[in-house]
């Protein structure tokens, strides 16, 4: 199974890189996001991002490539199976709780996307666009909610609390795409009838308590 790219140990000129050269590719990193919160990717430039990060053009392309590899980078240090969310899936799914832990899990997972909007909006754009690298780091990202989840599903499946007639893991996969648009859409979505974002949220743990064979009263 292939996975996103670890960090590497070395620089583009194959030298080891020590402590001062991983603070240094931090600083590149972490100058990039800084400069994505309010500008998109295709008005970043090299020397943007060196300028931010306080070091010279020549010293960036010693770590990085382009503008998009520092930007991939980032982009894999994002792990949206965070502790909090897969901390729902550590005790049983019951019939009491599996409204309020669906709630939780959507709240958290876009509380999250809040926190990173601007990057996995730009993630997600160059993995939709057909960039393998962005594809793997996205699917690194949620696979371990997607497993647990799917593993939620199977249960409910097998105990006869959930149609079958879907794999668990595609349902999983459908429940991950709302999650996905939802946390995308939160900041742009305009009211125009009774489609609020509460709304949403509620609808869509509606539809995890159900996959998991505890439909809502």
């Amino acid at each position: 199974m292939k996975t996103a790219l670890a960090q590497p140990k070395q620089n583009l000129s194959g030298q080891r890189m020590g402590a001062k050269g991983l603070k240094t590719r931090r600083r590149l990193i972490d100058a990039t996001v800084d400069l994505l919160n309010s500008n998109p990717i295709r008005d970043i430039k090299v020397v943007d991002i060196a300028a931010r990060a306080n070091t010279a053009s020549a010293t960036f392309y010693l770590y990085f490539d382009s503008v998009i590899e520092v930007v991939c980078a980032a982009s894999a240090e994002l792990v949206q199976s965070t502790p909090a969310v897969m901390a729902l899936f550590e005790s049983e799914w019951t019939k009491d709780n599996s409204l309020e832990k669906a709630i939780s899990l959507v709240k958290l997972y876009i509380h999250f996307w809040d926190g990173h909007r601007a990057l996995l909006r730009t993630r997600n754009l160059a993995a939709e666009e057909g960039d393998e690298r962005f594809v793997l780091v996205r699917e690194d990202s949620v696979r371990a909610l997607l497993m647990a989840l799917a593993d939620q599903i199977t249960i409910a499946q097998q105990a006869g609390r959930a149609p079958s007639f879907s794999p668990a893991a595609a349902t999983s996969g459908t429940i991950m795409m709302m999650l996905e648009r939802l946390g995308a859409l939160m900041h742009v979505h305009r009211v125009r009838s009774d489609i609020t974002i509460d709304g949403m949220i509620a609808a869509c743990a509606q539809q995890i308590a159900t996959s998991v064979g505890f439909p809502p009263p």
